[in-house]
């Protein structure tokens, strides 16, 4: 029998998530067929990657998911729904990178501003993408970030927030 399930990746206290396809009787990170997405619950919102066709031909050819897998491609697909709800113009792709919150984690272009003219040799309808200014162009007299040249009160003189103690 096969399983869709989750199998452990990453390190110690750092777990990361492959959702496989692998016999039942295979350890959890032992052998597996194929890697149909991601899970990566460390992240804010957590990130779920799922290749929903490859999920769909092995559940037809008779793969059970557990019921860890089994909701979080619920969850996937509730959040691809409510943001394709949202977005006028959604890319068309099977393979697809969402947070839990329902966002895509890869930029997109919305209401078709990047699409090209049919092959009619209509032009595109769609607006021009607007301009980007940043501070200090133009002549405006925006401070841009500098690095902070004081040693924050509390710390100690050579400390970061970076530093672990160990």
């Amino acid at each position: 029998m096969l399983k869709i399930r989750l199998r452990r990746m990453g390190a110690i206290r750092q777990p990361h998530y492959r959702i496989v396809v692998a016999d039942a009787r295979a350890p959890r990170d032992g052998h597996f067929i194929e890697i149909l997405g991601h899970y990566n619950p460390r992240t804010e919102p957590a990130t779920i990657q799922v290749d929903v066709t490859k999920y769909e031909e092995w559940k037809h050819k008779g793969a059970q998911p557990t019921d860890a897998v089994a909701r979080l491609v619920r969850q996937f697909n509730r959040a691809a729904r409510k943001a394709e709800s949202v977005e006028v113009a959604a890319a068309p792709s099977d393979l697809r990178t969402r947070t839990a919150s329902g966002k895509r984690m890869t930029p997109t272009v919305a209401n078709g501003a990047g699409a090209t003219a049919s092959a009619a040799g209509e032009e595109s309808t769609a607006p021009a993408a607007p301009e980007v200014t940043f501070p200090g162009e133009e002549g405006t007299d925006e401070p841009v970030l500098e690095a902070a040249s004081e040693t924050p009160e509390g710390a100690k003189e050579g400390a970061a927030e970076t530093d672990a103690a160990m």
